[in-house]
């Protein structure tokens, strides 16, 4: 299994974020983000499908592989839906989580539709407390608009897509569309590698409000029963130093996840150290994701995080400002997810592993004298 592991071309890398991170997205309404990430991997030949309820799959094989993986990141992120509206003025819920000290003064937001209409700009302030559990809505808010507003429209945070400032990558929504073009950018990683291998693609919906996208995988049994679910988040770097390496997550903040999928992200770490290329292995414990959703309903999982800088687009400073992730992060994460699902492809252990799976008979007898 040794091999110096490839990493993305920087400019395709690059060019993948800002196609899929500058798409608007929140809960519910996520069509121009699976159509995004839909164009991208059939860009690479890879055919597409999708369930009943929206979500998009993909899969890439090669030979006959011992293990499966399936790689599954969320197409949502926080933001706000149109709940009342009387002309140009009206009320927004929000909408998976925003925090709501960031409401100490006015939020530019941009109002869109799923017809694809242009966007209209809009103000949101006069934040009121009134949290609505079940969608992880904390209150509603006036919003202001630039043209007449219509229920059910629905808007995100007016900040950039992708502003690239050296190894700083600022998204609007890192968390997870960073994610879902980490998997994107595996694929095509993956599409030169001969070795055996076999990657399912999940990419989910409504994630912020409940892990809801991930439930119905897990319910219905949209993926191979036998294969191993890797959860892809870019999660706060406040449990992870952004800058030092994509994370292998041990368990978030109400599960630990299987040692058996993990297995698999550590052989791939310790071919990303061979060649320089660093990694973190962390539990983090600062929310839930859909790892979670499989691991409480027996499916075996594990997760990868992407440190994630304003988490939430919250600097904990009154405001919103974008998210922050850093290119050598991306550049390690799609290299350790493609050598991951070699190594679950060969079935492979780590290094130190083989030495420690039967006690020498020679330790046997001393113990036993």
């Amino acid at each position: 299994m040794r091999g110096v592991p490839l990493l993305p071309d920087v400019a395709e890398t690059l060019a993948t974020l800002e196609a899929i991170g500058s798409q608007p997205t929140v809960p519910f309404h996520e069509h121009a983000a699976i159509h995004a990430i839909r164009e991208r991997i059939e860009a690479l030949g890879i055919e597409t499908r999708n369930d009943r309820y929206g979500q998009l799959y993909a899969r890439l094989a090669r030979g006959d592989a011992k293990r499966a993986l399936v790689l599954i990141a969320h197409t949502d992120h926080p933001g706000f839906v149109v709940s009342d509206a009387h002309g140009q003025e009206g009320r927004v819920r929000v909408s998976g989580g925003l925090r709501p000290g960031c409401f100490g003064r006015p939020v530019g937001v941009q109002v869109h539709d799923d017809g694809g209409s242009a966007p209209v700009r809009a103000v949101v302030d006069d934040y009121v407390d009134d949290p609505d559990i079940p969608n992880n809505s904390p209150g509603h808010a006036r919003i202001r608009a630039d043209a007449p507003l219509r229920v059910g429209q629905w808007a995100v945070l007016d900040l950039p897509g992708l502003a690239v400032r050296g190894d700083e990558l600022r998204m609007r929504a890192a968390d997870d569309l960073a994610g879902c073009a980490l998997i994107v950018l595996a694929l095509g990683l993956l599409r030169a590698e001969r070795r055996p291998f076999d990657v399912h693609a999940a990419f989910t919906r409504a994630e912020e409000t409940g892990l809801f996208g991930a439930r119905l995988i897990a319910e219905d049994g949209l993926i191979p029963r036998d294969a191993y679910v890797v959860s892809l988040e870019a999660s706060s770097a406040r449990f992870a130093p952004a800058g030092e390496g994509i994370v292998v997550r041990t368990g978030d903040l109400h599960n630990t996840f299987s040692n058996d999928a993990e297995r698999y992200l550590r052989v791939a770490q310790e071919e990303l150290a061979l060649a320089g290329i660093p990694t973190q292995r962390r539990l983090l414990q600062g929310g839930t994701c859909e790892a979670s959703a499989f691991v409480r309903l027996g499916w075996t999982a594990t997760g990868v995080a992407l440190p994630n800088v304003n988490y939430h687009n919250d600097p904990e400073d009154g405001t919103f400002a974008p998210e922050i992730v850093h290119l050598g992060d991306v550049l390690g994460g799609v290299a350790l997810l493609a050598q991951a699902a070699v190594a679950a492809g060969a079935d492979a252990s780590e290094t130190w592993w083989p030495s420690a799976r039967r006690v020498p008979d020679e330790v046997r007898r001393a113990l036993e004298s």
